[in-house]
């Protein structure tokens, strides 16, 4: 199996994330990916509700690899009672993307949840870092979902190797087992992937 530091302090097995898309991304998705010795994310969309969360969390009950929550920045300020029910499940890694409050940070890490967030340039990843945030997902202009398409998956994530030391996701245009050798290879902690997941029969498209 190939491993890396990250993902072996993780408790994974191999070093993929399914991204946490909103209608795809559901309990059994993620449940089927952290069996598989990946990290499952149950994905909450635009679309998020207290009630999605919770049928998700049953999905996930019996469980007993790590899993993550995934939640979109403006839905969980709209909300608050679903990020405290995110952080209150202790996932292994927490998401919030998409925006530029970083209040939910001190919370999930005072919880013992590690925390992610998606940045799309050096000036993102900067303020995420200065948040505090302990895991960047470089998401490239491959990538399907949110977040403006302004640099190509690899350079974004050299150039954010280069510059910080936290551990460092790649997401964009990760479809096969050739592309993870591809950003392992260039230094990646992990690789993101979401579209290709979308075919699985645990999606719930």
């Amino acid at each position: 199996m190939i491993s890396t530091d990250w993902s072996a302090r993780m408790g994974l097995t191999v070093p993929i994330v399914n991204a946490p898309m909103g209608g795809v991304a559901g309990g059994a998705l993620a449940a089927a990916v952290s069996r598989a010795g990946g990290l499952g994310m149950l994905g909450l969309g635009s679309s998020a509700s207290l009630s999605q969360l919770e049928t998700g969390l049953r999905e996930l009950s019996e469980l007993k690899s790590p899993f993550g929550i995934g939640l979109v920045d403006w839905v969980a300020a709209a909300e608050p009672r679903l990020l405290d029910a995110a952080i209150a499940a202790r996932p292994a890694l927490l998401s919030v993307g998409f925006g530029d409050d970083f209040s939910w940070v001190a919370p999930a890490r005072d919880a013992g949840v590690t925390t992610a967030t998606q940045v799309g340039d050096l000036a993102a990843a900067q303020r995420a870092v200065d948040a505090g945030v302990d895991v960047l997902i470089a998401r490239g202009a491959e990538g399907g979902g949110h977040g403006a398409p302004l640099v190509g998956a690899l350079p974004l994530l050299t150039s954010v190797l280069d510059r910080y030391s936290v551990p460092v996701l790649a997401a964009g245009g990760i479809s096969s087992g050739r592309g993870v050798a591809a950003v392992l290879a260039a230094g990646a902690a992990g690789a993101w992937v979401g579209t290709a997941f979308s075919a699985c029969l645990e999606a719930s498209v």
